[in-house]
């Protein structure tokens, strides 16, 4: 098989764990960040919103892990022979 089908491989391989990590994060951590922004906003001490890390670790899962994948394809390749 050639070089591209590993690569795009590795990139699915990563994309459903970037999808894995994406959901653990918006059903998990996500509202208790929320809960304590919204709690914290009453002493205006509340720092950034927790969007910004939503949108980072989202941009993190579905853009950035696929393409560290596709790169990894050669070495995927040696592990299955």
């Amino acid at each position: 098989m050639t070089a591209h089908f590993y690569g795009l491989l590795g990139a699915l391989i990563f994309l459903v764990a970037g999808l894995v990590e994406f959901a653990f994060f918006q059903s998990f951590i996500y509202p208790a960040l929320r809960r304590r922004h919204e709690t914290a906003k009453i002493t205006a001490s509340h720092g950034p919103d927790p969007s910004r890390y939503l949108s980072l670790v989202q941009f993190q899962s579905l853009v950035i892990l696929p393409i560290i994948g596709f790169m990894l394809g050669d070495r995927i390749k040696s592990l299955f022979g």
